[in-house]
């Protein structure tokens, strides 16, 4: 019995030291965003080596720079098609409409439901809030 708990204890302190090492990583982590976001210098540094040239995502300024082997140049093809206009958003309705439409769909197909809150007007939520209170 005394060895199971020594051996627990040994497990416990072994998850404990292993929590700490990461919260001491996350803290550090989170000290290193902080100061990007908050000292503009910092911010700066870090943006133009980010897009420079040795960057993971390099900003090419002329012509010359973009024949970098990779790199696709070429025009493309304009004989592709032209896209499809996206589509339009739904008229304006009234909110009795409206209401009653959702709880359609809602009943229909709850996980699609907040397309339909999205065409709202945001009147008509605030109201039926409003009505709500």
């Amino acid at each position: 019995m005394l060895d199971s708990a020594v051996a627990w204890g040994s497990r416990a302190a072994n998850a404990i030291t292993g929590y700490a090492n990461f919260a001491v990583n996350e803290h550090q982590e989170n000290l290193a965003y902080n100061e990007i976001l908050t000292n503009p210098d910092v911010l700066s540094d870090y943006t133009l080596k980010f897009f420079g040239p040795e960057g993971p995502y390099p900003v090419y300024e002329s012509e010359t720079e973009l024949e970098t082997p990779g790199y696709r140049t070429e025009a493309i093809n304009p004989a592709m098609g032209q896209f499809p206009a996206p589509p339009q958003a739904a008229g304006q309705q009234m909110p009795e409409n409206f209401w009653g439409n959702f709880q359609e769909q809602m009943a229909r197909d709850p996980q699609n439901a907040w397309r339909v809150l999205n065409q709202a007007q945001p009147q008509v939520v605030a109201n039926k809030l409003f009505v709500m209170e």
